[in-house]
């Protein structure tokens, strides 16, 4: 749930004075400029100092961006990690032993003509989503680190919304939008067919988790997605894509370069395409089950 700027710890979105008060401060931060959401760091420079700057962006913002001076191993990655108090990662069928994704180009998952179901690891656009959308609310993510270890030579530029705005600008638009895309059968993810003991998940588009704060899981994916039929739920999809697609004011586009990242509690994000020719993009993922705090 959003933060109490004042208070630093959740409160209840029904409580209408803290909310607006909440929601007037949170809209007073934007606009931004990007180089205040960036902390760099050298390898040996990973200091309390710093990572308190990180999550005070990020308790703001929702994310933050950041950047070191060489390379970062797989174990150096999961240290900068822990130091934010992110020790619960996320396995999936593609992590490796430290759940740590490759998002990188697979040729034979290009080829395949079921690619559409790992389109992360192609080189074409992803759409707007949060991670995890496909999982059920007890197992969902609540924060990754994405980190650019080699960029593509054209395109793959990443772009940032914080789940918080659509938030407010829904309920300010319509508060009864905020009660049914809370509701527990708003969206459906059918069970996949090629994955052995698959199961529908049906849940929420927002929700509060177990700590009381705001999550939202949501994908502008059409195939293999079931919204609720009802006329007010098409209204309200297409209020949600034309503010994502019109708004610039909260939207950051983000063209990672080589040792930069971002952390975030899992906002919505998208990908454009890219093209490899002198070398292979490659990004590590790596996806938590707590919040950065």
């Amino acid at each position: 749930m959003p933060y109490n700027h004042k208070m630093n710890s959740p409160f209840i979105l029904e409580n209408e004075t803290e909310y607006k008060e909440w929601r007037n401060h949170k809209l007073s931060l934007f606009p931004v400029d990007k180089d205040n959401l960036t902390v760099k760091f050298n390898d040996k420079d990973i200091n309390t100092k710093k990572i308190k700057l990180i999550k005070d962006i990020i308790s703001k913002y929702n994310f933050a961006i950041y950047e070191f001076e060489s390379k970062l191993t797989n174990k150096s990655l999961k240290e900068f990690c822990s130091k934010l108090k992110l020790i619960n990662s996320i396995s999936n069928p593609l992590s490796d032993k430290n759940n740590i994704s490759n998002i990188t180009a697979e040729t034979k998952l290009i080829e395949r003509k079921s690619s559409v179901e790992y389109i992360p690891y192609t080189n074409k656009k992803l759409n707007w989503h949060t991670d995890g959308y496909y999982y059920p609310i007890n197992a969902s993510v609540k924060s990754f680190l994405l980190h650019c270890e080699c960029p593509a030579d054209k395109g793959g530029k990443n772009f940032l919304l914080d789940h918080e705005i659509i938030y407010i600008y829904l309920r300010d638009h319509n508060p009864d939008y905020i009660n049914i895309l809370m509701q527990k059968n708003i969206m459906e993810i059918p069970r996949n067919k090629n994955i052995e003991d698959s199961k529908s998940i049906v849940g929420p588009v927002f929700y509060i988790d177990e700590e009381g704060f705001l999550n939202m899981r949501f994908t502008s994916r059409q195939q293999n997605i079931i919204w609720k039929k009802n006329d007010i739920v098409k209204k309200i999809k297409e209020y949600i894509y034309s503010f994502i697609v019109e708004n610039d004011k909260y939207t950051f586009d983000l063209l990672l370069k080589e040792n930069q990242g971002y952390l975030a509690n899992n906002i919505l994000h998208k990908r454009d395409e890219y093209k490899d020719v002198n070398k292979k993009r490659l990004l590590k993922r790596i996806r938590f089950s707590k919040r950065i705090k």
